[in-house]
């Protein structure tokens, strides 16, 4: 999937007709592909690629015609002797489609859309895995726990600039549920931009109390679209009261299973299960915060789910649902002087920017805007309006390798 875009223009270039047709048009189609990524993205040797892809078509269960195999050996033949001219003419632009590409293109140009790309796509996304630790734990004692595994499951453990723990495993890391300290709690899988709406109530709150004798401790915020919890779980970790909401009951499930592991008092957390449109708040719950990740079309997460990167620009119901949702939390959840997170994992400013320049002219929220140096290692991500614009390949060393998301904090006046 991540490829597919160049793999079907080498074999568009190298067939008189591509996609094949007739009767065995699925199947020479299906062969072809994959004999091209073993020869071009897997280092499959030429020999295996091409012998076991013609081994499928002469299988019983496929039997295709001799003329058929001759050509799909001739294609792939072809394409291992000249792969590397045939690569120059691809682009890796060609794995996403055109109407991601021209939006991607027009909001960031061209150069910076092939390194947000390339990002995206890099093969080896799927070794590494994010943790965030719980605040009262000393990453020391994670760091320590993951590099002593006596199975060699972890090539490497580091910490980076934000907190987050990046753990680089080894083929036989197996199932993360059986990884060092997970029964514990004490650490929950969370990519790192995800954990950047969160960081920004807590420190804009922190903000709100400097000087005045009040603590996080104090305050109730709530955690709109909550599923699967790692945003809710950094909201408990600083001490905060949290009502997660999840419209989804299969997901409020997985969302309750989760903080149930991590083991957070039960009187700091209440979960409703209700689309977030509808709940309010009661008359003695004074709301100081909401984090607002709303859905969205996800293309900040293609390196996870490539699938992302094909879709059109057509957002059906989304804008709305955008819309609703945050007009509805600033104005019937928040209370006044309190701060507002709205986020999304999207790369689409439709879905981000657009959306918060039109709550700001309803009048009733400022922007907040994030200082330099205020969460560690994303200033370069700091835009002119004080919002952050987090895109993949982008930021310095080891951050380059994210999720694309944007963060925008407001107060309500």
């Amino acid at each position: 999937m991540r490829r597919l875009g160049q793999i079907d223009s080498i074999l568009s270039s190298c067939c008189s007709s591509y996609p094949p047709k007739g009767k065995y048009g699925r199947v020479v189609k299906a062969c072809l592909r994959v004999g091209v990524t073993q020869l071009l993205f897997l280092d499959t040797p030429s020999f295996a690629a091409v012998k076991e892809t013609i081994d499928v078509l002469k299988d019983k269960s496929v039997d295709a015609p001799k003329p058929i195999i001759k050509f799909v050996n001739a294609v792939l033949r072809r394409v291992d002797r000249e792969r590397s001219e045939l690569l120059k003419r691809t682009s890796v632009c060609d794995n996403i489609s055109l109407a991601l590409r021209k939006e991607f293109e027009s909001s960031y140009g061209v150069e910076t859309t092939q390194k947000i790309v390339n990002q995206l796509l890099d093969d080896s996304a799927h070794q590494f895995v994010d943790l965030t630790i719980r605040s009262e734990v000393d990453m020391n004692t994670i760091i320590s726990a993951f590099e002593t595994d006596v199975n060699n499951r972890f090539q490497s453990v580091f910490a980076l600039p934000n907190g987050s723990l990046r753990i680089r495993k080894n083929p036989n890391a197996g199932s993360i549920a059986n990884w060092p300290l997970y029964e514990e709690g004490l650490w929950w899988v969370q990519d790192v931009s995800s954990t950047l709406p969160a960081i920004a109530l807590i420190k804009g709150l922190e903000k709100e109390i400097n000087g005045e004798k009040k603590f996080l401790s104090e305050f109730h915020v709530v955690d709109c679209c909550a599923a699967p919890g790692g945003k809710t779980s950094q909201l408990l970790s600083a001490g905060l009261t949290v009502t997660a909401i999840e419209a989804s009951p299969r997901r409020s499930r997985r969302l309750v299973e989760n903080l149930s592991r991590l083991k957070f008092s039960q009187e700091k957390i209440a979960v409703a299960v209700c689309a977030g449109q509808e709940w309010l708040p009661d008359e003695e719950t004074n709301v100081k915060g909401v984090l607002l990740d709303v859905p969205c079309s996800a293309t900040g997460t293609g390196s996870k789910r490539p699938d992302v990167l094909q879709k059109d620009c057509d957002l059906g119901n989304l804008l709305e649902t955008q819309k609703v949702l945050s007009n509805h939390c600033a104005d019937n959840i928040l209370q006044s002087g309190g701060i507002m997170v709205y986020a999304t994992c999207s790369l689409l400013r439709e879905e981000s920017e657009e959306q918060v320049l039109r709550l700001l002219e309803r009048g009733n929220m400022e922007m907040l805007p994030f200082e330099q140096g205020e969460i560690p290692g994303f200033d370069d991500a700091i835009e002119e309006n004080g919002w952050l614009r987090v895109l993949p390949g982008m930021l310095g060393d080891e951050l380059k390798r994210c999720d694309g998301f944007f963060v925008a904090r407001l107060k309500k006046v």
